[in-house]
């Protein structure tokens, strides 16, 4: 009789945690079921059509890029070259050199070269990406500092040095 009541109570444990894994299993079952259901009654949202040409004055113009760089002024003489230009600055009481160039065909080497003259001084005001190191040919001494010219917000002739 022990032994049949030890049998009926393994029994009824087993059923009991099948039972409950099973409810456990069903309702995850359900609920994944539930959600698959939801995502697909879902209506997709309507997509709006772009505008057209006709209705968008600037659909082929490219987007403008940002110069890399910072803000800031040059001043020094400018050296024309072949496919890439220097505006050289000398520190008169420092004795410092600094370079920055630009390349001719680049917007901001065509607005510097419309205002200023090879061998004369110029003064430019725009975006410098000081990341970037220039040479200067024939130039034997360090830079103190060197630039590329991204953008030109003003760019003037200021004469031959004196």
């Amino acid at each position: 009789m022990k032994k049949l009541m030890i049998l009926v109570s393994i029994v009824s444990l087993t059923s009991l945690f099948a039972a409950c894994g099973g409810a456990a299993n069903t309702n995850t079952n359900n609920s994944n079921a539930n959600a698959a259901k939801a995502n697909t009654a879902t209506p997709a949202p309507s997509a709006t059509p772009a505008p057209t040409a006709a209705n968008n004055a600037n659909a082929n113009a490219a987007p403008k890029t940002q110069a890399k760089g910072d803000e800031g002024e040059v001043e020094g003489e400018l050296q024309v070259g072949k496919a890439e230009s220097v505006i050289l600055y000398f520190g008169e009481e420092s004795g410092d050199y600094a370079a920055y160039c630009f390349a001719n065909d680049s917007d901001a080497g065509k607005a510097i070269l419309a205002a200023c003259k090879d061998k004369q001084q110029c003064e430019v005001k725009g975006t410098i990406d000081g990341t970037v190191k220039c040479k200067v040919p024939g130039l034997e001494a360090d830079l103190s500092d060197s630039g590329r010219i991204t953008s030109v917000k003003s760019a003037k002739s200021v004469g031959k040095k004196k």
